[in-house]
């Protein structure tokens, strides 16, 4: 498989020995070039693969490759990749990933394994996006939960991850609610569609081993690195119950002004997003994952987590009563499930955010103790 490689070249060292030594690069296009030059040296690669970024637009136009990997250094950055379209480059030829020194893609099957280990002790579990990730305060339920939110985690991965608690308690299981979170947009969002998220998918393929609607075969996509990389485990303990994908520090407590300036922008996005292939199958998805709860005496509780004054009124009117529509009709089907709607919880304030539809820790403390009591009174 013939590679052009574009990244930065701090942790360039630590890239490569993740990446599948039989790869044939063409070039490796870096920021800092006598730097990663040396680096290729200690790795047994020729300096002259190294190219500088500036020259991006050349390597891209005149190198032949199968694919373009784009290596960032941070979860969830798309910067190299954005740049690499600009000069015409077919999303099918373009791979990018998040940093893979970090732990972040291993994170998710850590929770995945710790969950089959310690099955019994919860009466609970929760998917979704990251909505649900940062918007429940575990601490305020009176049974324990184990919040399996996850960033830009669409209903597809959400519905492996439930399979996979339900199938944790073996013949016996104290699980009896699935709390399934919910966004506006859920059943127009496929994640391994969507080209701004394509770096998040490496973690379900560790987790999984599958690729969903990727345009990229898991077996081939797996060929990308070393076996011994995909084998890594992180540690089970120490585990945070409130904080088990270690984001708390990244949470800010209030609203920043990039976030205010950039709400509109969030919002009307979402609006110009129409899929009826997604919506079809995501419909389908959510039906059964319902089944999957009804089956095994679980009561499905699908909410709409509380979002900001200017989502809520801004957010296309469309797109909600389609959403509402949906879930209705889900709820029809499906007699045992539950519907909450956070949208129209009284007393949360944009107080309770870090930004357009994001809660922050007292907005999270405050949406799960309504969900608690919600609970408690059924």
């Amino acid at each position: 498989m013939r590679i052009l490689l574009v990244t930065w070249t701090d942790q360039l060292l630590e890239k490569l020995s993740a990446l599948n030594p039989q790869l044939e690069f063409c070039a490796i296009v870096v920021d800092e070039v006598e730097p990663a030059q040396e680096i290729l040296a200690n790795s047994g690669l020729p300096k002259s693969f190294v190219h500088p970024l500036y020259e991006l637009k050349e390597c891209v136009k005149n190198f032949h490759y199968d694919y373009i990997i784009c290596l960032e250094n941070g979860w969830c950055q798309t910067a190299l990749a954005d740049n690499v379209k600009k000069y015409g480059v077919a999303q099918e030829k373009i791979l990018n990933f998040c940093a893979l020194t970090m732990v972040h893609n291993f994170l998710l099957e850590r929770s995945l394994r710790y969950f089959k280990e310690h099955a019994a002790e919860f009466d609970m579990f929760a998917t979704g996006i990251s909505y649900i990730e940062k918007g429940l305060d575990v601490t305020q339920f009176k049974k324990k939960l184990f919040n399996f939110g996850r960033g830009s985690q669409d209903l597809y991965y959400n519905f492996q991850v439930a399979k996979h608690a339900v199938s944790c308690g073996g013949g016996y299981s104290k699980i009896r609610h699935a709390l399934i979170g919910l966004a506006p947009y859920s059943f127009h969002y496929d994640l391994s569609k969507s080209i701004t998220t394509q770096s998040l998918m490496l973690q379900y393929l560790i987790a999984f081993g599958d690729l969903h609607n990727f345009h990229m075969p898991a077996d081939e996509y797996r060929k990308l690195f070393r076996a011994e990389y995909l084998a890594s485990r992180l540690p089970l303990e120490p585990f945070d119950l409130n904080d088990p994908y270690l984001i708390s520090k990244t949470v800010p407590r209030f609203m920043t002004p990039g976030s205010r300036l950039s709400a509109r922008r969030t919002i009307d996005g979402w609006a110009e997003k129409n899929y009826p292939e997604t919506r079809n199958e995501n419909i389908k998805i959510l039906g059964d994952y319902l089944t999957l709860c009804e089956e095994n005496n679980i009561r499905p509780i699908m909410f709409l987590p509380p979002m900001s004054e200017g989502h809520v009124k801004y957010f296309s009117r469309q797109k909600l009563d389609e959403f509402y529509y949906l879930v209705r009709a889900a709820c029809r089907k499906h007699s045992s499930a539950i519907f909450i709607d956070g949208w129209k919880l009284q007393g949360v304030t944009d107080a309770d955010f870090y930004d357009v539809n994001h809660m922050n820790i007292q907005g999270a403390a405050k949406f799960s103790a309504f969900l608690n009591n919600f609970i408690e009174g059924l």
